[in-house]
């Protein structure tokens, strides 16, 4: 771009698909505002993410799901409008990715639709401006790290209190006290090993979910029995399945753990399975 070059206004903004962003479609354009029109249905996986220049953002109101990290990093970002309602075409939850809105430094409030079930890890980290934040009836879990650093938080609606709220997910903010109040433990199983990062998958650990199955992404587990002191379960999908496993409230315990040589690497890789009951 030239020095007198303008950037993209909401009107000029070609989309390569009608129905939805591609990943990694719009990052680090200078994109000032944006109107989204009501064809599309999915913003991927940092779609506009680092999209610095982005002031004011209006979105489709047929979107069902916006991506990891689409909205990373637009720390110009101030208002964002979100549809009434975010759902699947079949009728299914509609989703906020993984740090979608992370690390938008200047946006003030956040209007969640009704039809999000769970709101993403990370999904308004670091969002240092954000001082009000509405929550849809619809709303089943807030995962780790959700609104962590929002260090001007102060104003929560929550017409109900979401099932699954990880211990984590207000840390930093000044609603971190009102949430310790009113949240339901959660189990929170951590995958680690030599060759990536972290996964996490957290479960809903309250008695009426005894003897149902929980999925999140790639892990399905059954709750056997679960008290004050402790948690019973069953991983009944995942790549290290099988056996019952009983934890103490507030203490983490290994589930599973291998070391071994791997061919052409150096050193002793491993693998463990962490759970605990918070």
């Amino acid at each position: 771009m030239g020095l007198f070059g303008k950037k993209p206004s909401a009107d000029k903004i070609k989309y390569r698909r009608p129905d939805r962003v591609e990943r990694g479609e719009f990052r680090k354009q200078e994109i000032a505002e944006l109107s989204m029109p009501d064809t599309v249905r999915i913003i991927g996986e940092s779609g506009f993410r680092e999209c610095r220049s982005l002031k004011r953002a209006e979105l489709s109101n047929t979107l069902c799901e916006i991506g990891a990290y689409a909205f990373r990093d637009c720390d110009m970002l101030e208002n964002i409008v979100m549809p009434g309602e975010m759902r699947y075409p079949d009728g299914s939850s509609g989703l906020l990715g993984i740090g979608c809105f992370e690390g938008c430094g200047l946006l003030r409030e956040i209007v969640i639709p009704e039809g999000v079930s769970v709101i993403g890890a990370n999904a308004f980290h670091n969002c240092a401006a954000l001082e009000t934040v509405t929550l849809p009836r619809s709303l089943h879990a807030i995962r780790s790290g959700a609104f962590s650093g929002c260090a001007r938080l102060k104003t929560l609606n929550m017409p109900v209190v979401p099932e699954l709220i990880a211990q984590d997910a207000f840390r930093d903010t000044p609603c971190e006290k009102q949430i310790a109040a009113v949240r339901k433990p959660v189990l929170t199983i951590m995958h680690t090993s030599s060759f990536g990062l972290p996964e996490i998958f957290q479960f809903s650990a309250v008695p009426r979910m005894i003897g149902t199955e929980q999925t999140e992404g790639n892990m399905t587990i059954v709750l056997d029995d679960v008290d004050a002191s402790r948690i019973c379960f069953r991983i009944t999908a995942y790549k290290h399945a099988g056996g019952s496993h009983v934890v103490p409230a507030g203490t983490a315990a290994r589930l599973f753990y291998e070391e071994y040589d791997c061919a052409g690497k150096t050193g002793m890789q491993k693998e463990e399975l962490v759970a605990s009951y918070r």
